[in-house]
């Protein structure tokens, strides 16, 4: 069974995604698994959303006012 949460974390090239890798592989849990997707600015850019009807939280916003917590 897949949970649901997802994590991210913004890196600044291959080595720093190598990096982080590393330390997750040093800090696996011992029940559970661990999911990493690597995907660049351009992929990252090319995401759709689809829905139904928007509401003012998916509308649309600059890459710039993206805030991860």
């Amino acid at each position: 069974m897949l949970q649901y949460s997802v994590y991210v974390r913004v890196c600044n090239g291959a080595d720093a995604v190598q990096k982080h890798r590393a330390r997750l592989r040093d800090h696996l849990p011992d029940n559970g698994a661990i999911r990493f997707l690597v995907i660049t600015e351009k992929q990252y850019a090319s995401i759709e959303v689809l829905l139904g009807h928007l509401t003012e939280a998916d509308e649309p916003f600059a890459a710039q006012q993206l805030t991860i917590l």
